[in-house]
């Protein structure tokens, strides 16, 4: 190997790379309303596979201008692997499936395991810019410390510019949450609001479901809008991540309004506390599969 990877400026710029890769690997990881991955197993995951990557992106440069193509090959390499990691995350994912009052839905699935592979190529890239950005200040900068730290500057600006621009909707962007109240209507039909739900028969079911359930109404925002709330996996999604995030004694469900797109959803849940319920609908991710660009 070329004898300028053994300076100790060149490790430096590779170790900045890898230390931004990393630290932004651990910032996208951090837990939200819907706790994925678990912890700490799923952590551990996640940020081993975030430092290789990070290792994989600095050393890409060196490698290159000290014309070890070799080494340049292990990108082919890595990015397989996260295409395993992907895979890995469907198959985990699917095979609890059935272990839950309420399924994810495969297209849930889908996103969460291209969410996760997706980060491992940020963490790549941003940890690339910042190595090659350190090689590129070296030549008209001759302070190693400002070098570190203009590099380091530039890969977190790179890091939270792919961030965001992979950053997804969620439901709070795409309709308004409001209260329902429950009622029956003609002795057994049950209502959110003026929403139709479900026919309940049993006596000591109403009873409960007055006593402990909770309505909250989606009101879309637009067309496109109502066409995705209207998705199966869309409401497979928010049943899920209420029914996990409150518990279940029994029920939880939804019903569209076919009138005005307007989506009621009925839960009784072990926590009962209305505005978490609605926080946690708020949060609750738009599928991949239905993001469209507007015309």
């Amino acid at each position: 190997m070329h004898k300028g990877l053994l300076e100790l400026s060149v490790v430096l710029y590779i170790l900045v790379g890898t230390l931004v890769g990393f630290i932004g690997r651990w910032w996208m990881l951090r837990g939200d309303i819907r706790q994925y991955p678990t912890y700490p197993n799923g952590y551990l995951i996640h940020l081993t596979t975030g430092f290789i990557a990070a290792a994989m992106g600095s050393v890409a440069y060196p490698a290159l201008i000290s014309k070890n193509y070799v080494a340049v090959t292990f990108l082919a390499l890595a990015i397989q692997q996260f295409r395993d990691i992907r895979k890995m995350e469907k198959e985990s994912l699917h095979s609890v499936e059935g272990e839950v009052y309420a399924p994810r839905g495969s297209s849930y699935i889908d996103g969460i395991a291209k969410t996760f592979e997706a980060r491992n190529y940020i963490v790549m890239i941003t940890s690339l810019i910042t190595t090659v950005s350190a090689f590129t200040l070296k030549i008209y900068i001759k302070n190693k410390i400002i070098i570190i730290i203009l590099s380091a500057l530039i890969g977190s600006i790179i890091l939270y510019l792919l961030k965001n621009y992979t950053k997804g909707h969620h439901i709070r962007d795409i309709a308004t949450i409001e209260d329902g109240e429950l009622s029956f209507k003609d002795g057994d039909n049950l209502y959110v609001g003026e929403i139709y739900v479900m026919n309940v028969g049993l006596s000591a079911t109403r009873k409960r479901i007055l006593k402990n359930g909770i309505g909250i109404i989606i009101k879309p925002k637009g067309e496109m809008e109502k066409i995705i709330l209207n998705h199966s996996g869309q409401t497979k999604a928010l049943i899920h991540e209420c029914s996990r995030l409150c518990g279940l004694e029994r029920y939880v469900t939804t019903r569209r309004n076919f009138d005005n797109g307007d989506v009621a959803l009925v839960i009784v849940p072990i926590k009962k506390d209305r505005e978490y319920i609605k926080e946690i609908v708020k949060s609750v991710p738009i599928l991949e599969t239905l993001k469209k660009k507007s015309d």
